[in-house]
């Protein structure tokens, strides 16, 4: 069966091959099918080594029923799997895997193992913790030394080198970086541990690659020095600001911002959680006002959420929602704690899409099916649930003492085994069902068979049953390639153009010229393009305005969604974006305080009326623009069908990561 033409659009077809079809050493790109192989070879080789011998007959049946749920694009792992599983990286590196994590960062491991974690692409939560870590012993003159290696040139030396001379009573502290992930987050290390007093510090990044080099195990490109050597200054700044002192949460929450500026060309998504009631959470909750006129540009890498441990009074709220409005609409995010401990007693905090509840040194794990694709086959839906569930289970079966990390994540997961058996399509899956008065009980049948999934693994290993199962993530990417709506999300409209970005030197954007697609320059980003792909969602319901069909329901109506799903379906959290106007927040509010035991968190954003066009709004574009039926079939019946195969690019693929408009770097 080929799988990868024409039962999908080109939208899907592109994104795919944009995001999860890995290079081969050709420099073609895998098809969807080579994909799924090498996803489920992985999956064979995780259940091998947690069984010890070889898989009987059914398990094998098994592996091939999943992977004919990924061929359809019914179900699939998460983004990162798609990317990374079957790798030596994968089998190495084995926090590669996740998307997602949380630590709290108090100590220089900490801050070692946060930036190892995002060199592996992983997005990083976090609570900036005072108490340990310090400035330099006293202030020093930081000079850097930067690469002058070219394309082609050999690597240079994988580890790091440090050591202290002494020069006319002056000391200086050289610190040359090595060549290598391992090196790079070891050196920020070093930096951190330095507690002997030095007049001069050299960091020296002339073993670093060029810029452009391909990493071959990752599949991305290396941005040489470029960012690590600016990162680490302006991280020294800090460190000499604060000579003699401990750092405070605002300085931990600039380092780790500066370190997730470091990842190739690929952003690393943060976000980070501070006490409602700690002494810097005002300046934390305006860490990003005119971050522009700061040189504080850094800041925006992270989502900012403030932790409640108790119920808010309707005055702290309003508090909230006011810093809110404030910065724009959309943070600080706020986050209930008392809520998040009843579901989960071992949370710390969140990931940077806040699906998941996470220990102190947790990982995000996840596995997703689309509603929407078994709408007449109730029955069908239960056990795709129960089949993906059990590969999710299967996910935690790794490795994580891999020499960098700490050794608390390989035994917090060994403890918690956490699931996160995820769900899209899922407004196409209410709408249908609406009216069937069942959907409660349904929903609550959806979450035994991914419970009775994840168990049934966990027993027939004999590991420990996952603490938590059940997720809803935003889906941007994934619901992308599986054609369908995006997580919890109803779309703005049924006739959509939707903006996808690409780099302006993939050498798919000629092919997708030639087939008619509109392409623009994207605003305020030189090397990127946008392409105008028109996508309809025939079985969602909308309203009408003016002969065109939108969304415009009403931010309650969202919550209550959000609630449906908490309530029936999640054990984690649902993670959604709430759309909403400026009068509607004393009803949000009063919504919140009448649902504290369900509420874990949401995030919040204007609502764009759908109905207005980008230049309407005052906007060089939108991401998605809603646009007549007419428009639509005109658009959409001028373009020609496109070839993938045999295309080659030098260029790196675009990770979206967890955007969706549901949790985006604000």
């Amino acid at each position: 069966m080929n799988t990868n033409h024409q039962e999908f659009s080109t939208r899907a077809q592109v994104v795919t091959r944009r995001t999860y079809n890995r290079p081969k050493d050709d420099g073609s790109f895998e098809s969807w099918e080579e994909t799924v192989d090498r996803v489920i070879n992985h999956q064979a080789w995780l259940w091998v080594r947690a069984k010890g011998t070889d898989l009987a007959a059914e398990e094998t049946e098994e592996l091939e029923h999943l992977r004919s749920l990924m061929l359809t694009r019914k179900a699939t792992v998460s983004g990162r799997t798609l990317w990374l599983g079957g790798t030596d990286v994968a089998k190495t590196r084995e926090a590669s895997q996740f998307n997602c994590s949380f630590g709290q960062v108090e100590t220089v491991h900490d801050v070692v193992d946060a930036m190892w974690l995002l060199l592996q692409g992983c997005g990083v939560g976090f609570e900036p913790v005072v108490g340990t870590l310090n400035g330099f012993a006293k202030t020093a003159q930081v000079s850097t030394v930067r690469s002058s290696k070219k394309l082609g040139d050999p690597k240079g030396c994988p580890n790091n080198q440090s050591w202290i001379t002494t020069s006319e009573g002056k000391k200086t502290f050289h610190l040359k970086v090595g060549d290598s992930a391992e090196a790079w987050a070891k050196a920020l290390g070093k930096m951190f541990a330095l507690k002997e007093p030095v007049d001069f510090i050299i960091f020296d990044f002339s073993e670093v690659r060029a810029a452009g080099e391909r990493l071959k195990g990752y599949g991305w490109i290396s941005s040489g020095d470029d960012t690590i050597h600016l990162a680490f200054e302006k991280i020294a700044k800090i460190m000499n600001e604060r000579a003699g002192e401990l750092l405070t949460r605002m300085n931990i929450l600039d380092v780790l911002n500066l370190m997730g500026t470091t990842l190739s060309s690929r952003r690393s998504a943060e976000i980070a959680l501070v006490p409602v009631n700690d002494p810097e959470v005002d300046d934390f909750i305006s860490a990003k006002k005119d971050f522009w006129l700061h040189d504080n540009e850094h800041r925006q890498q992270s989502n900012n959420s403030v932790v409640f441990s108790k119920k808010p009074t309707q005055w702290e709220l309003s508090y909230i929602f006011d810093k809110m409005v404030q910065a724009g609409g959309s943070e600080p995010g706020f986050i209930n704690a008392e809520s998040a401990l009843r579901r989960a007693p071992h949370f710390k905090g969140v990931n940077p899409c806040a699906e998941i509840l996470l220990g102190n040194k947790s990982f995000c794990n996840l596995v997703e099916v689309d509603w929407g694709k078994f709408l007449t086959d109730f029955s069908g839906l239960q056990e795709a649930i129960r089949i993906v569930a059990r590969a999710n289970y299967r996910q935690t079966c790794v490795n994580l003492d891999d020499g960098v990390l700490q050794r608390s994540w390989h035994e917090l997961n060994e403890f918690l085994r956490l699931c996160g058996v995820g769900a899209t399509g899922i407004v196409k899956f209410l709408d249908y069902n609406e009216g069937s008065g069942h959907l409660p009980a349904m929903l609550g049948m959806l979450r035994s068979s991914a419970r009775e999934g994840a168990d049934s693994m966990a027993d027939g290993l004999g590991l420990p049953r996952a603490k938590l199962v059940t997720t809803v993530k935003p889906s941007g990417t994934l619901s992308k390639i599986m054609d369908t709506t995006e997580g919890v999300h109803r779309p703005l409209g049924k006739y959509i153009f939707n903006n996808v970005t690409f780099s302006k030197h993939d050498e798919i954007i000629p092919t997708l010229r030639t087939a008619g697609y509109k392409i623009i320059e994207k605003p305020f980003e030189p090397d990127s393009v946008l392409v105008t792909f028109p996508v309809s969602y025939e079985d969602v319901a909308f309203d009408e305005v003016d002969g065109v069909a939108v969304n415009l329901e009403t931010a309650v109506l969202q919550l209550d969604r959000y609630k449906l799903m908490m309530d029936n379906y999640v054990d984690h959290n649902c993670s959604v974006t709430i759309s909403y106007d400026l009068d509607e927040v004393p009803a949000i509010i009063s919504w919140i305080l009448d649902n504290w035991d369900t509420y874990v968190g949401v995030s919040f954003i204007y609502r764009n009326d759908p109905t207005k066009t980008a230049a309407d709004l005052g906007y060089a574009y939108l991401p998605q623009e809603v646009v007549t039926e007419k428009t639509y079939r005109g658009y959409a019946d001028s373009l020609w069908p496109v070839d993938l195969t045999n295309l080659k690019s030098d260029d790196d693929l675009v990770d979206e990561a967890c955007a969706s408009g549901a949790c985006p770097i604000r």
